[in-house]
């Protein structure tokens, strides 16, 4: 009898455990600039919207200043869609653009980027705010999230991109990693850490001096996996394509060779519910709520 109970008992044990491991798989949910759909991108505001939401990774955007330091934000310059002047002008698409690579981030910090309202995302609150150094934007997340009660994830893209201004108007991609990287190891994020970008030589220039650093391989519309993963040397852990060119079977193929699929940017509900159909591991969205109200 006695052997029997105990027999019954791991049996018990060992259904409960495989009911854990079959059971639905967790999707990371990412904001978006920190959920630009809803506060003023790649600032203070969005990312501490995000986190009282419940997000617990947060994506944003890196770009250097004439002065070498490290700036949160998706331009290189700044751009029409939000940016007011020190002098309370408004920057206009018709204007030359104002490089932040050739200004002091002094200079910078005295643009406003909160206050314009923004035909994309109408639903952006209105907040007074100003292009925030990573250094600070990451050490006000990680405490504040701390108060919640968790360590969030960070998805972070390098910006860099060849071109005729590149290492005038916007720094070259060997001065942009370096800065970057440096000052995102500096804050001794461990796994917490995905470094991003488009620009497969970043890829493999970080691949090769930063061996350790989680790197995930953006792409816009391309849709051959095996030509799309062939334009590097190495297997990336992450691949973040544009969401319409996801489906099932670029998923299964990564998943596969141990790569997470990550879809950017999300944003309307039956793609969300159609992004967890195609069982990727994570969802980036202008709108966190969203997200959270579809995928839970």
């Amino acid at each position: 009898m006695i052997m029997r109970n105990l027999r019954n008992t791991l049996i018990l044990a060992v259904v409960a455990m495989l009911s854990i491991s079959c059971g639905e798989k967790k999707i990371d949910l990412q904001a978006h600039r920190g959920g630009a759909g809803l506060m003023p991108e790649n600032t203070v505001s969005a990312m501490k919207n995000a986190i009282d939401l419940g997000i617990k990774t947060l994506e944003f955007d890196l770009q250097l200043s004439g002065d070498g330091h490290v700036v949160v934000s998706h331009d290189n310059y700044f751009h029409p869609r939000y940016a007011t002047r020190p002098d309370g002008t408004l920057v206009m698409p018709e204007d030359p653009k104002e490089y932040l690579y050739t200004m002091t981030y002094d200079q910078i910090l005295k643009y406003d980027v909160g206050l314009r309202p923004v035909e994309r995302w109408p639903e952006q609150k209105k907040v007074a705010e100003v292009k925030p150094l990573a250094t600070n934007l990451i050490d006000f997340c990680e405490s504040y999230a701390a108060e919640k009660g968790f360590k969030p994830g960070y998805n972070i893209e390098i910006k860099s991109r060849a071109g005729e201004g590149e290492g005038t108007l916007w720094p070259d991609y060997v001065e942009f990693c370096d800065k970057c990287v440096d000052l995102l190891l500096s804050k001794n994020l461990g796994n917490r850490l995905i470094v991003q970008t488009f620009d497969t030589r970043a890829l493999e220039y970080i691949h090769e001096n930063w061996p350790n650093v989680i790197l995930s391989y953006l792409t816009e519309d391309e849709t051959d996996i095996e030509t799309i993963l062939g334009q590097i040397s190495f297997k990336p852990e992450w691949w973040s394509p544009n969401y319409e060119v996801v489906t099932p079977e670029n998923v299964a193929y990564c998943h596969k060779r141990g790569i997470k699929v990550v879809p950017w940017t999300v944003d309307d509900p039956a793609e969300i519910q159609r992004m967890v159909s195609c069982k990727v591991d994570a969802i980036i969205s202008n709108y966190p709520d969203r997200l959270l109200a579809t995928v839970k």
